[in-house]
This record gives structure tokens, C-alpha cells and sequence, in this order.
């Protein structure tokens, strides 16, 4: 499992970071996991996303066209 770098100095407040980090990463299988993302609100338009519920469902109508 990945593990972060050791610290070079001796202050509690970055050894006790470093412990988190090396949690937070076994709990995640290895990855980082964005905290501060902002929320993305479903009611707003959003063109990307319905572009790609349209080519998700694209293959499907290819499949009944023949």
C-alpha cells in the first residue's frame, strides 16, 4: 500500500498529518479522495452531462436499427 514520506522533523503537528494521511489512504484503497469538492447542483442545466446520458444510451439504438 502506498504510503506517504516521513517527516524530518519532530513537531506533533506534522507527525500526527502524517498518520491521518497514511489512514485516509488505507481507507481508500491507496487513492486520494477530494474533500473540499463543491456540490454540483442536479436541478441547474448542465450540458455535459446530458450530452453524455445521450451517448450512453446511443449504442442501444444502433442495436435495434438492424
Amino acid at each position: 500500500m502506498k504510503k506517504s514520506k516521513l517527516t524530518k522533523s519532530a513537531d506533533p503537528v506534522k507527525i500526527l498529518r502524517m498518520i491521518s494521511r497514511n489512514e485516509e489512504l488505507e481507507r481508500n484503497d491507496g487513492k486520494w479522495v477530494a474533500m473540499n469538492r463543491p456540490y454540483k447542483n442536479k436541478k441547474k442545466y448542465d450540458r455535459k452531462r446530458e450530452k453524455r446520458q445521450n451517448l450512453d444510451f446511443l449504442p442501444f439504438i444502433f442495436l435495434y436499427m438492424i
